[in-house]
């Protein structure tokens, strides 16, 4: 309404108002909505359970979503706790357990803990899949495990 999104139920009854810039759908009782560009979440009633504080966000994923504030990226929960802190330059969602991130132009994988399971060195990745993630390390590619062994 008037370039405002909200939410009606199944009836068309309006739940909460139109009052944001852009809204997802209902995901894991959460909606990903953004207002005055800061991104953040609220509960199916229309409360704030995450402020609206972030420059952006990726939507929820095993539990987390990655979350940028002040050009850096980190993770919250469902509760809106930062469970890992902004520090990286991007982050991914987690994937096969793992999340992809990047510190100082390089890749390396976190678990849902903020762990550095393997350390930021690859100069090209893609998330894991099956147990397996395609890397590039100086002009060779291959594949690692969740341990960062070199597979093939």
């Amino acid at each position: 309404l008037d370039g405002k999104w909200g939410y009606v139920d199944e009836t068309g009854n309006e739940v909460i108002p139109p009052k944001y810039d852009l809204v997802s759908l209902l995901f894991d009782e959460l909606a990903l909505v953004v207002l005055d560009q800061k991104w953040g979440y609220i509960d199916k009633a229309g409360n704030e359970v995450i402020p609206l504080k972030y420059d952006d966000t990726n939507l929820f994923r095993d539990g987390l979503a990655a979350v940028k504030l002040d050009k850096k990226w980190g993770y919250t929960d469902k509760t809106g706790d930062e469970v890992i802190p902004p520090k990286y330059d991007v982050a991914y969602s987690l994937k096969d357990g793992l999340a992809m991130v990047k510190l100082d132009g390089k890749y390396g994988y976190i678990d849902r803990a903020g762990n550095e399971v393997i350390p930021p060195k690859y100069d090209v990745a893609f998330p894991f899949e099956d147990g397996l993630a395609t890397v590039k390390l100086d002009g060779t590619k291959f594949k690692i495990n969740k341990s960062g062994e070199r597979v093939f």
